[in-house]
């Protein structure tokens, strides 16, 4: 049994109880033995939360985010001077990495930390914000190898790390698990049939579907060009967008009548988590023209959720999607061969089953959610029994 202390950007774990966030970090606290989150949040928050006698939520009730810093050092030297910490764990190689390269140079305690994108070797991430990303790398590849063990979601960016140094038995790629059986249950043809209605779908459409932040690194408008195309070749082809899409960088209205694609997109809004199931259920094929990912959960839901998946090759993408398995890989930017792989899942819907059920398999396999608890924990006990290098 451990004690863990982790530093967290992620709001919801203390303001949202029933978030999915709070559910896995819940399990996290149980296997391990205790789990201690200092977490950013707004003023307001209030005190400790103790969703178990396992997990406690440090809110950092800060001012504004320029405060966090002081706030959540605040709150984690109290952690270290009363209690018993076994390891340090940051969410990311940035603000809160530095944070525990500090604390644990000063407590003497292993640190963890994590990296849940590509940042190293990617030029598509420097590109959208030069001087802050070229910042940003610099302090990245110093809290990398500084910490005592670095977890990243991804081969590629484990190789990077390691081209740069570091240690094979000090780090490891570990994609977050997310492909939950909850996606593979049956949905009620009734509950179907109303979302159906509701966006206005007839049971002649086939349905495109996309989930998720629309991030830059997504590239919806590549999305909406390819999708232009599959739309010419396919007339009962509907593209389904599921998240916030008044977070975009673009107007996507404007882009989809730009594109003419306007009466064949449907935007439809966030979706909370336990919900997106039934939305998973619409979907004929799932598509993703991210630029880079770190590994992209939504690939994990959507499989398990018995969808065949077509992607451009991009980092992270390319780990999930094997060509011609469980889906199609594009080569990346070629908008032709994209929308020539959709429009030919949507006419062969016997072969878009077959590669949505190997789909269905390979994420249950390799990324199903509750064997992800056991092997996350398993790395944090691994950092404990590794300790501290003995040499920076």
């Amino acid at each position: 049994m451990i004690h863990v202390l982790m530093i967290s950007l992620d709001t919801t774990l203390a303001t949202q109880p029933e978030s999915d966030a709070r559910r896995r970090h819940l399990a996290y606290a149980e296997r391990a033995g205790r789990l201690t989150i200092v977490t950013y949040t707004p003023s307001g928050v209030g005190a400790a939360i103790h969703p178990s006698p396992e997990l406690t939520i440090l809110p950092t009730n800060s001012r504004s985010q320029l405060t966090f810093v002081a706030d959540a050092l605040r709150q984690a030297n109290h952690v270290l001077r009363t209690e018993k910490i076994d390891l340090i764990t940051t969410q990311d190689p940035f603000l809160t990495g530095l944070l525990g390269v500090w604390l644990r140079r000063r407590f003497r305690v292993p640190l963890l930390v994590q990296n849940h994108s590509y940042y190293f070797g990617n030029d598509a991430w420097i590109a959208e914000n030069p001087l802050r990303n070229s910042l940003l790398r610099q302090i990245a590849r110093f809290t990398v190898m500084q910490a005592d063990m670095y977890r990243t979601v991804n081969r590629r960016e484990r190789a990077n790390y390691l081209a740069m140094g570091g240690s094979h038995r000090r780090s490891i790629a570990l994609p977050l698990g997310t492909a939950s059986k909850a996606f593979a249950q049956p949905i009620e043809e009734k509950d179907l049939a109303a979302l159906r209605s509701g966006l206005g779908l007839l049971p002649i459409h086939k349905v495109v579907l996309w989930v998720g932040y629309p991030h830059v690194v997504k590239r919806l408008p590549l999305l909406f060009k390819v999708f232009r195309r599959v739309a010419a070749d396919e007339p009962n082809a509907q593209l389904v967008l599921i998240g916030d899409m008044t977070c975009s960088p673009q107007d996507l209205h404007v882009l989809a009548r730009d594109e003419g694609i306007a009466d064949r997109v449907i935007m439809h809004g966030p979706v909370v988590h336990d919900k997106l199931p039934l939305y998973y259920a619409l979907g004929d094929v799932y598509v993703h023209t991210s630029a880079y990912e770190g590994m992209p959960r939504v690939l994990f839901e959507a499989s398990a959720a018995g969808l065949p998946l077509v992607g451009m090759s991009a980092v992270g993408v390319e780990e999930v999607i094997e060509d011609g398995v469980n889906g199609y890989l594009a080569p990346d930017l070629d908008i032709n061969g994209m929308a020539g792989r959709i429009v030919s899942l949507l006419r062969n819907p016997a072969q878009a089953h077959q590669m949505g059920r190997e789909a269905q398999t390979m994420a249950f396999d390799r990324y199903e959610a509750s064997q992800y608890v056991e092997s996350w924990v398993s790395v944090w006990e691994r950092a404990v029994e590794l300790g501290m290098k003995s040499r920076l």
